[in-house]
């Protein structure tokens, strides 16, 4: 056999007696022609001689690459782990596999990041834009490629989108803390700007107790010097347990310095004092007493998008191609509700 350099897919059929159509099918995934032991055999054949497929000669060929480039703004958190989990399990089941890269909240790398996977072949995309999303559109419609966008702020019927109901999620969940008779509200968040998710949150709470003319107060943090003897320091001087308080956590990386802050408060939840976080769902079940949170679908979000952006290849109008999902929440230890 020749060095794997310059294996042959006509090679692979040769080695296993077998025609290189089959081979052809086994690459792109049409396993239906074939039987299980076939396709363990040319897999095991294209692992020992270490063959990789021609994706050039395959894109001048015009044969479909059966590959969806995935962008995301930050790959480093436990919420791009979920969506990238959801959307590799519906391509894997449809016989694609993903390209995922990071574009961390840049639109040059955005643009350079879209184009590498249009001259890869891709069918389609599925990007979590930055605030660049219509020229992103406008470049990969001139392609003729598909795009989905997910997480993101776009109420149009121009493009396909899928995302997450974070507003109605959090005026739900709060306002339901202001039926089981919290009187007093405070809120740990980062500092409200263009990203959709710390916008929709904002909202919701604001707008759930403006409903019930209720006021808020707020404790601005940052990741980079967010700490637990910080916050309990503030704590002490906003947090008067002789009124009902709730603390509301909008972002998800605040949440466990938070718990920790209000470790003097822990025998006091969730009469008189109340605390909700968002998603975190790894460990607030486990704690005592346990966290209630917000929980976004997000590995959810991811296999939707994945359907929709197969729906618009495959051409079978089945998929909704714009989506909301909605938020549950998860009442645990630390929070009143009307419907524990």
């Amino acid at each position: 056999m020749a060095s794997n350099e310059s294996v042959t897919m006509q090679d692979i059929a040769d080695l296993l007696g077998i025609s290189q159509a089959t081979v052809s099918y086994y690459l792109n995934g049409k396993y239906e022609r074939m039987s299980d032991a076939t396709r363990r055999k040319i897999a095991d054949a294209i692992e020992r001689t270490g063959y990789v497929p021609n994706l050039q000669a395959r894109n001048l060929s015009g044969k479909p690459s059966r590959l969806i480039g995935v962008l995301i703004l930050d790959i480093t958190n436990a919420w791009a782990g979920q969506i990238l989990a959801g959307i590799e399990s519906v391509a894997e089941q449809s016989g694609f596999q993903t390209i995922i890269r990071s574009t961390n909240f840049d639109p040059k790398l955005e643009r350079e990041s879209v184009e590498m996977m249009l001259s890869l072949g891709v069918e389609g995309l599925i990007i979590q834009p930055t605030s660049n999303f219509k020229e992103i559109n406008k470049r990969i419609t001139r392609a003729n490629r598909h795009v989905v966008f997910y997480d993101c702020n776009l109420f149009d019927f121009k493009t396909s989108w899928v995302k997450t109901d974070l507003y109605d999620g959090v005026y739900n969940a709060i306002s339901s803390c202001v039926e089981s008779g919290y009187e007093r509200f405070l809120t740990v968040a980062a500092e409200p700007d263009s990203a959709r998710t710390r916008a929709e949150r904002f909202e919701g709470f604001k707008d759930a107790l403006a409903a019930n003319d209720l006021a808020y107060e707020t404790i601005n943090v940052d990741r980079a010097s967010l700490s637990p003897s910080n916050l309990e320091r503030l704590f002490q001087s906003h947090i008067v347990t002789a009124h009902k308080t709730l603390v509301f956590v909008q972002n998800v990386w605040a949440l466990p310095a938070v718990y920790k802050a209000m470790r003097s408060y822990h025998d006091l939840m969730p009469d008189p004092v109340g605390l909700l976080g968002m998603n975190c769902t790894d460990w607030t079940n486990l704690t005592t007493p346990s966290v209630s949170t917000i929980v976004e679908p997000v590995a959810g979000e991811g296999r939707q998008a994945c359907r929709i952006i197969l729906d618009l290849i495959h051409g079978t109008h089945e998929e909704d191609h714009h989506c909301a999902l909605d938020c549950d929440t998860n009442w645990m230890g630390t929070t009143l509700s009307t419907t524990t």
